[in-house]
């Protein structure tokens, strides 16, 4: 699989393709979709399932480390969870350089 299928494939899953432009949108410090829905995106359409299909949860991961707080990563939280509220999915935000300390 190449880059550009991988690429591709993760945009057949409209959720993935929705998130990632919201993320964008957002400014945060390198800010990625991460993790399941990406790898079980894939997997499911190898397997001829629905892109969707069995998916629990959205992770984004950022990193920021000016501010390690916890009360600053639950601001991002926070705006994240305004900004897909209307999406049917649970989305779940760490902060790499908090996580990581």
């Amino acid at each position: 699989m190449t880059e550009q299928d991988f690429h591709a494939g993760v945009f057949a899953n409209p959720i993935n393709k929705e998130l990632l432009g919201r993320l964008a949108s957002l400014g945060l410090r390198e800010c990625n979709l991460t993790a399941g829905c990406l790898f079980q995106t894939i997997w499911n359409q190898i397997s001829g399932r629905d892109p969707e299909w069995g998916i629990k949860d959205y992770d984004v991961f950022y990193f920021d480390d000016r501010d390690l707080s916890w009360e600053a990563e639950d601001r991002v939280i926070r705006k994240i969870a305004e900004e897909t509220a209307d999406l049917p999915v649970r989305v779940e935000v760490r902060n790499q350089a908090r996580v990581h300390l």
